[in-house]
């Protein structure tokens, strides 16, 4: 399991490089202060995410997928990237906004409308979760990827149980 774990955060990190990398330079200047201070290790650990590298580095990220979409304004990939962009800053309606837009230009792209549905369910919009979860099922089941329909089951499991009281048609 730890090597699982591992894997998964190196590939974060080599998808999200220029993050990672703001990321560093910010636990790198914390540990230093800790240890000049004579604080234990632990103390720089905790505080390891200095906040204000962390937005500097997404916003910068922002803007790279918007220059990357003024050059290409038909690259579904790069409006997914600023979806996820986005969702790191907590700006859902906007996350929402870019994969809509992903998925209009590539209306397959399976990880988009994943994406969509749990920015939907950030939203509160369970009809729309669903709606998304489920075409995003469709998709995998397509390409007979068992392994992607049943990780989407199980999410569209606990979507059902959150929004059994609210179920109604989507909003869009």
């Amino acid at each position: 399991m730890p090597r699982l774990i591992m894997i998964q955060i190196l590939y974060w990190m080599r998808k999200n490089m220029f993050i990672f990398l703001t990321l560093a330079k910010g636990f790198c200047a914390l540990w230093l202060l800790a240890s000049v201070l004579g604080l234990p290790s632990r103390w720089a650990l905790a505080q390891a995410v200095d906040f204000k590298t962390y937005l500097e580095g997404a916003h910068a990220e922002i803007s790279r997928h918007k220059e990357i979409i003024r050059e290409n304004p038909s690259d579904a990939i790069a409006y997914f990237e600023l979806g996820r962009a986005y969702l790191a800053m907590g700006r859902h309606e906007e996350e929402v906004a870019a994969y809509q837009e992903a998925i209009k230009l590539n209306p397959e792209y399976t990880a988009a409308h994943y994406n969509l549905s749990m920015a939907y369910d950030l939203l509160n919009d369970g009809p729309n979760a669903i709606k998304h979860m489920l075409q995003t099922q469709n998709l995998y089941l397509e390409k007979r990827n068992h392994a992607r329909v049943r990780k989407t089951q199980r999410q569209l499991n606990l979507l059902y149980l959150k929004y059994q009281n609210k179920m109604m048609a989507p909003k869009n």
